[in-house]
């Protein structure tokens, strides 16, 4: 046979905020018992410029892959964007060679702005 228990609403409201405060007490208190997740840590100028110097070599092989042969990274090869802020765009057709996780185009795949209204 099971008993009916009568709570007051207030009651009731007070003991569910008091088991999940109880609750997230104790999930906080196990991630930092198992170390938690860290944060990352800010690179250092060293590991920043080691990874550039890598992500440079992968885009060098990838475009000398491809059948490029002046490939100078952040010179005549950059991402879609940074083409539109130098003032050209890249033709219509065009694919993007992957180097890292960076979409980049060669000069050779892009083409100046027009200024609209231009006659030429």
């Amino acid at each position: 046979m099971t008993a009916k228990v009568e709570v007051d609403p207030a009651d009731l409201a007070k003991m569910i905020a008091d088991g999940v405060a109880a609750a997230l007490a104790a999930t906080k208190a196990t991630k930092k018992a198992k170390g938690g997740k860290p944060g990352a840590k800010p690179k250092t100028e060293e590991q920043k410029a080691a990874a550039r110097a890598e992500t440079e070599a992968k885009t060098v092989k990838a475009f000398k892959a491809a059948g490029y042969d002046d490939v100078q990274p952040r010179v005549n090869i950059m991402t879609y964007n940074k083409w539109i802020e130098n003032g050209r765009r890249v033709k219509k057709g065009e694919k993007a060679i992957k180097a890292g996780s960076f979409p980049l185009f060669h000069i050779n795949q892009t083409e100046p702005i027009k200024a609209e209204g231009t006659v030429h």
